[in-house]
């Protein structure tokens, strides 16, 4: 019903791609070879500045030799009404909504360069969060659910945002669903100068019992100029009131930055927390992830080359530990980022050919 309705407007709309990744994984699982995919894209129709609609997709294969066994679903879509009496913002969305703390909107919003963590993804979660592909870290938290946004636009450098919305917990397997109805609501306000740039949000979400899960988060960036950068993520993505609140509740992510030249330096700390998106996943409890990133780019191009060692360890209990060592190659054309990379796992050798993960993928990069 949604794209019949929309075949009226898109005479008249222009189309485009803002976001796009694909991206695949090929390992050696029990003498075998096992390639699984990714594909995540949105499309865009604007009616000029004053209106526009977003429709969203996402299809996921495990294994490719099992077709059919991949996922395909419809992640989002969003109708969004733009200077609504000079300086207001209306939005209705359906699905997948706004990531909060993930950088994400800095970019849509204000057209400025990325300033989120490239730790994320299928490149460094291929198995997703709690072995479920379909489940992926972007930010502190995320809208999922039906229901409206309000931003106010008349500043220029600060924009407030509410929302108001029925998350889609209530719909058994439907982005994690389980049957219990949340109504929630959130205030989300970003602030961009040239170098700080921070976000904040909190919100709640209401059963009918009613029992209250609370949560609220905070995205610092702050940049010298002299290609030192420094980005820090935290908050809560859920705690529900009137139980222990710990440490492993929180979500935090600290990534300093350098550039030397063509050269530069990324190091990432992330610490998982053990409910996202209103989901819990005790196996995340007590993770954290310490990746240091090396790389080149060739001076005069978009050629970048590069090394990646990724430790995954687990607070009182070493036996988890697992390292990643990693050479990467990216390279950009025609508003695309081809990225490939090895993962090699020193630590499990036997049988050697499993030590190996291959990864390609393709993303676009206005």
């Amino acid at each position: 019903m949604l794209l019949f309705a929309v075949l009226g407007f898109l005479t008249a709309a222009e189309i485009t791609v803002p976001q796009m990744e694909m991206a695949s994984r090929g390992r050696v699982e029990e003498g075998e070879f096992a390639l699984g995919s990714v594909i995540s894209a949105d499309l865009a129709l604007n009616g000029g500045y004053k209106y526009g609609v977003l429709l969203g997709f996402d299809f996921d294969f495990e294994d490719l030799k099992n077709l059919p066994g991949g996922y395909f679903s419809f992640r989002t879509a969003k109708a969004t009404a733009r200077d609504l009496f000079g300086s207001l913002e209306l939005s209705y969305f359906i699905g997948a909504g706004d990531d909060f703390c993930s950088g994400d909107e800095f970019t849509s919003r204000f057209g400025i360069t990325p300033i989120g963590s490239d730790y994320k993804g299928f490149f460094y979660f291929p198995d997703g969060i709690g072995n479920d592909i379909t489940r992926s870290y972007n930010g502190i938290h995320g809208v999922r659910g039906t229901g409206f946004s309000l931003a106010l636009t008349k500043w220029e450098r600060v924009v407030p945002i509410v929302y108001i919305y029925e998350n889609f917990n209530w719909i058994p397997g439907v982005f994690g669903g389980n049957g219990e109805r949340r109504y929630s609501g959130d205030l989300r306000v970003l602030f961009n100068r040239e170098t700080v740039k921070i976000e904040a949000f909190g919100g709640v979400s209401l059963t009918v019992d009613p029992e209250a899960n609370i949560r609220g988060g905070l995205l610092a960036h702050f940049s010298a100029g002299t290609g030192m950068e420094f980005l820090i993520q935290g908050g809560i993505p859920g705690w529900d009131a009137g139980t222990d609140f710990g440490i492993d509740n929180l979500f935090f992510l600290m990534e300093p930055r350098l550039r030397f030249g063509s050269a530069g330096l990324n190091v990432t700390f992330f610490y998982h927390p053990v409910e996202y998106l209103h989901i819990k996943t005790p196996d995340e409890r007590g993770k954290a992830d310490i990746n240091v990133r090396f790389f080149r780019t060739k001076p005069g191009s978009d050629f970048t080359v590069g090394l990646e060692t990724t430790m995954g360890l687990k607070i009182n209990d070493m036996e988890d530990f697992t390292l990643w060592v990693s050479p990467f190659v990216s390279f950009a054309s025609s508003g695309l980022l081809w990225d490939a990379k090895i993962r090699v796992n020193p630590l499990d050798r036997d049988p050697p050919a499993e030590m190996f993960e291959l990864f390609f993928g393709i993303r676009t990069a206005f």
